[in-house]
């Protein structure tokens, strides 16, 4: 199976908000889980939807992006 760079850059980008090492953005979040979940990414897919539901996002992020479910 070959992987896009595109995906390589969101599964890293993914570890990077799930472990802490980078600020999340709610909306970067769930834009990033929807992604992956059509990648097939699963396990990554469910560590941003358990980070993005410790998230307070602003009412507009909730209209942008929807709530994390």
């Amino acid at each position: 199976m070959s992987l896009t760079l595109q995906l390589l850059v969101a599964r890293g980008t993914a570890r990077g908000l799930i472990n802490g090492s980078t600020s999340p953005d709610y909306g970067e979040v769930i834009t990033l889980r929807k992604y992956l979940l059509q990648e097939g990414e699963h396990g990554l897919a469910f560590g941003l939807l358990t980070l993005a539901k410790t998230m307070q996002p602003t009412t507009q992020e909730l209209s942008d992006f929807g709530p994390a479910a």
